[in-house]
């Protein structure tokens, strides 16, 4: 018994001395990139010359790659002391036993310091968080009451509608179902069918007061726009869940080359390939691809199926190509026996290469879409405003609308909206940081 204590003991303070090595090894490699850095700023040394020195500084990793690897390996360290310490006080029954091995384990942790305590404390207070994260219940399709009262009203009419022209709402249901809104595609057509008719309601009233006059033009222009803007909410709704979709999509691969990283770390801990996916949900650190892992998750603990399958089914209905073609590849590798580390890493470096080019032609587009800010959402309406004054001085109309009711529509509707609708634009465009 005692000699078992002692092989636990010093299994503690190898853990320690390999941790001291680890951390070691990651502030090497941040002061010499700096230094490099400050050189190359100095012109003392080319690009060229510092890629060769940051390669061999980080054994042909990335600098980013580098450090994230031994952050692992010290969280495992720490996960196996912490095993050790619980089967060393779970071995203790007696109290002079008790005393006797804390005395001998406060003798291991005098090593502790050396390895910067403070700077394993902090990973450890990660990995104890990431340890209170509990997987989310699985979720198939949620009732709303919205959803409730437009399949009351119009339930009827979106199953005719759907089952007159499916080749119109084809590509929409495929959106909803990549989108990951738990919604029914008949609900969300009802949805879409009672919002419209509500819009039309409510911006007939609305255009109509602002009109003030029980013309037959002031009636006409108020059905025409609240004919239009009934379409746009309809078109709206039609195409949200293809945004949602593409929102997700874009999350998905900002987030992937940083999860295959994670994953090819712990795969070379020699963990199953599930202890992969259920490590990457419960650490909460990944919302860009949780949505996925989850299915794959469910798939394997709720519904019973292998791994491989679960893998398949998610490539089926993700929105991300390159995270289906990673799936597929994943379960080639699983099926035909192949190195999964050696997968994961060659993965992990392709997807960082794609990462970093995307950032560059992110930045490079920034400037074009200033220029278009400042020529339409400024420039342009100050043109039309001097027109509207102008007008206003020599007297008249545009289209029967005075020019007090067009400054009234252009300010608060026309201008907000098209500012709404530029950073929509630039929001899908900007990718997750």
């Amino acid at each position: 018994m005692q000699q078992d204590l002692k092989q636990l003991i010093a299994g503690i303070i190898k853990s320690v001395d390999e941790i001291n090595i680890y951390k070691n090894n990651i502030i090497n490699v941040k002061k010499q990139a700096n230094e490099l850095e400050v050189k190359l700023d100095e012109k003392k040394i080319t690009k060229s010359q510092l890629n060769v020195y940051l390669d061999k500084l980080t054994k042909g990793k990335t600098k980013d790659d580098f450090i994230l690897l031994n952050e692992q390996k010290i969280l495992n360290l720490l996960g196996q002391i912490d095993d050790n310490v619980t089967i060393i006080i779970s071995s203790m029954s007696k109290k002079e036993e008790i005393k006797e091995r804390a005395s001998i384990y406060e003798e291991a942790k005098i090593s502790i310091p050396k390895a910067n305590a403070q700077y394993i404390k902090g990973l450890a207070k990660k990995r104890s968080k990431k340890k209170e994260i509990q997987i989310p219940d699985y979720t198939l399709y949620r009732t709303t009451r919205y959803g409730k009262i437009s399949n009351l009203f119009m339930e009827n009419l979106s199953i005719y509608l759907s089952d007159k022209y499916p080749g119109f709402f084809i590509s929409m249901y495929k959106s909803l179902k990549s989108s990951g809104i738990p919604i029914l595609s008949k609900t969300f057509v009802s949805m879409i069918l009672f919002s419209s008719a509500i819009a039309f309601i409510l911006s007939f009233l609305a255009f109509f007061l602002i009109f003030n006059s029980l013309s037959v033009i002031s009636v006409i222009n108020s059905l025409l726009l609240a004919v239009f803007f009934s379409c746009f909410i309809f078109i709206a709704l039609f195409y949200y869940p293809n945004v949602l979709s593409n929102n997700r999509r874009r999350k998905i691969k900002n987030d992937l080359p940083f999860v295959i990283v994670h994953m090819a770390a712990v795969a070379g801990s020699g963990a199953q390939p599930i202890a992969m996916f259920n490590l990457i949900l419960t650490s909460g650190e990944f919302k860009g691809v949780e949505g996925e892992i989850k299915k794959i998750v469910n798939y394997v603990n709720l519904f019973g199926y292998n791994l491989s399958t679960s893998l398949k089914l998610v490539a089926l209905t993700t929105p991300s190509k390159e995270f289906r073609e990673f799936l597929n590849g994943l379960v080639t590798t699983i099926e035909t026996g192949g190195d999964l580390k050696e997968y994961l890493n060659a993965k992990a470096n392709e997807a960082i290469t794609t990462y970093r080019l995307d950032r560059k032609k992110y930045v490079a587009s920034l400037s074009t879409y200033s220029d278009i800010y400042v020529g339409v959402l400024i420039a342009a309406p100050l043109l039309f405003f001097a027109t509207l004054a102008i007008i206003q001085v020599l007297g008249g109309s545009i289209f029967g609308l005075t020019v007090n009711a067009i400054s009234i529509v252009g300010t608060f509707v026309v201008i907000p909206l098209l500012n709404i609708f530029y950073l929509l634009f630039v929001n899908i465009m900007q990718p997750e940081s």
